[in-house]
């Protein structure tokens, strides 16, 4: 049976105020620009967005999943071994809005420990979200995050996102026959903007835990496109970027081979080094260093029998 979240009795005087943007998200928690609100429990603590204070959704939050379950349907999503996704739509003033709710499991009894005095998984993604917005990128807008622990070692977190309306996963929108890229002006667009998009945030100095371009969304806007970084819970700014970790990044986007040719994997890295113009003189050397370690990650995969993950 799944750990539900412990229920409690909630009163107004135990509801922190909201903490002003800018705020470390230990004292207090932002997003996108959006305060949460504090709910203190007896054995852990619920932030919450203020237009979800003392709703339904905040009580069946109280009672994990097994709350959820009773008050919505919900849709499982693919995702991790270590994590448990799903889907449901909340009543917003008389209207739907979807949203994603994450639980993060235990990977390993060491991951248990560390966690012990280590910000926990969904703190980090939240702390990483912020902080990829107040440098100009994007990411689903937070409205829950819960920590609470059964053990003195052992802690659970959940985060709840709002479903980012009109997006779809970027390996998706280039496998398919998507509407939004139907003629080659649009594609080549779409993939140069992707990465200048990418190569900006590395030149920032920020390095995404995972960049599979199943972790990257994109919606149209009038003229352009705009992407939405996910699972962010290992995303970090760097104040000298290691270039393992760089190199990481790019294998990661790289590794998708459905309805991706060898002249879009350059067009995107020709558009990433207009932004990183620090790369141009070694521009061959890293494109070599891409290409053969994603050759090496793939025969990884297929010695294992694993598929590659978009």
């Amino acid at each position: 049976m799944r750990q539900g979240l412990p229920g409690s009795q909630v009163t107004k005087d135990m509801m922190d105020p909201a903490v002003k943007p800018g705020v470390a998200p230990g004292d207090g928690a932002t997003s996108s620009g959006v305060a949460l609100l504090r709910v203190r429990q007896c054995s852990g603590v619920l932030f919450i967005a203020a237009e979800w204070r003392g709703t339904p959704f905040e009580r069946a939050l109280l009672d994990g999943v097994a709350g959820l379950e009773k008050r919505y349907t919900l849709y499982s999503v693919q995702s991790a071994a270590s994590s448990r996704v799903y889907r449901f739509s909340i009543d917003c003033g008389g209207t739907d809005k979807a949203v994603y709710f994450k639980e993060y499991l235990s990977r390993s009894v060491w991951d248990a420990i560390k966690h012990i005095v280590r910000p926990s998984r969904a703190m980090r993604a939240y702390s990483a979200s912020a902080m990829l917005t107040a440098h100009g990128f994007k990411a689903p807008r937070v409205i829950a995050l819960k920590e609470w622990r059964t053990a003195l070692w052992r802690k659970h977190c959940i985060v709840v996102t709002e479903a980012v309306a009109g997006a779809k996963p970027v390996h998706a929108l280039l496998a398919t026959d998507s509407a939004d890229l139907q003629d080659l002006r649009s594609r080549r667009a779409f993939i140069r903007t992707l990465g200048r998009t990418i190569g900006r945030m590395h030149r920032a100095g920020i390095v995404h835990g995972d960049l599979r371009l199943g972790n990257v969304l994109a919606r149209r806007t009038d003229d352009s496109w705009e992407f939405f970084f996910l699972d962010n819970e290992r995303t970090r700014r760097w104040l000298w970027m290691p270039a393992r970790l760089r190199l990481k990044n790019l294998v990661q986007a790289n590794m998708p081979t459905a309805g991706i040719t060898r002249t879009d994997r350059l067009r995107f890295f020709n558009a990433y080094l207009s932004a990183c113009v620090a790369l141009r003189p070694v521009r061959k050397r890293w494109a070599e260093r891409i290409q053969a370690r994603t050759l090496e990650r793939r025969n990884e995969y297929l010695r294992e029998g694993r598929t590659v993950r978009a």
